[in-house]
């Protein structure tokens, strides 16, 4: 079936200006809005808060890769956490919160490590067998613009420390985003099957 040309012009035209309203909220879903999340040269970006070892708790030899915050209060009566200010949140948006985590070889029956936002621990887990690199990976909705991000160790009294590396939070891509994934494949589609009927 062939369209008429005035027809097929609009037709394109659409798809263009359908992908083009598509691009803001795609480019809004990308990006880390984590500051310094790799620590790559330092903790800067971050309130590092009950920590007693080396350059606020800095670590330039060892990370996931190199370059980490080692979270560990000599005195076990305190919680060494690492924490940052989230900005440019979208209230009702989701968010996926991740990181890397190690500090093992003991195993401790309580909760020793946790992610909290605006201080609700939305992730916690024991301290793992080996002394291998650990993710951590959940979702958030936030509720404001903003949001205060916290990763703790020693939690419960525990007083067992812990390594974090590569922290990120990204927007998931809102349907627009999969609208554009989905026009843009069409239009590809449409173009090239137009293309192999006027080479015939």
């Amino acid at each position: 079936m062939k369209l008429h040309p005035i027809i097929r012009k609009i037709s394109i035209t659409a798809l263009t200006a359908l992908m083009l309203s598509c691009l803001p909220q795609w480019a809004m879903s990308q990006g880390n809005l984590v500051v310094n999340g790799g620590f790559d040269t330092d903790a800067s970006g971050w309130t590092i808060t009950n920590v007693s070892e080396g350059d606020n708790g800095y670590a330039s030899n060892i990370g996931n890769p190199p370059g980490s915050v080692f979270l560990y209060d000599v005195s076990s009566l305190n919680v060494p956490t690492a924490s940052q200010e989230i900005s440019s949140l979208t209230p009702g948006a989701l968010y996926i919160v991740s990181g890397d985590y190690a500090g093992g070889g003991k195993g401790v029956a309580n909760n020793s490590f946790g992610v909290a936002l605006d201080g609700v621990y939305l992730f916690e887990t024991n301290a793992p067998p080996t002394y291998n690199w650990y993710s951590f990976s959940f979702d958030y909705t936030a509720t404001s613009t903003s949001a205060l991000l916290s990763i703790s160790a020693q939690l419960n009294g525990t007083g067992y420390p812990y390594t974090i590396d590569n922290i990120a939070m990204y927007a998931v891509p809102e349907p627009s985003a999969i609208c554009l994934i989905l026009l843009g494949s069409g239009v590809l589609i449409y173009v090239r099957t137009r293309h192999k009927r006027h080479s015939r």
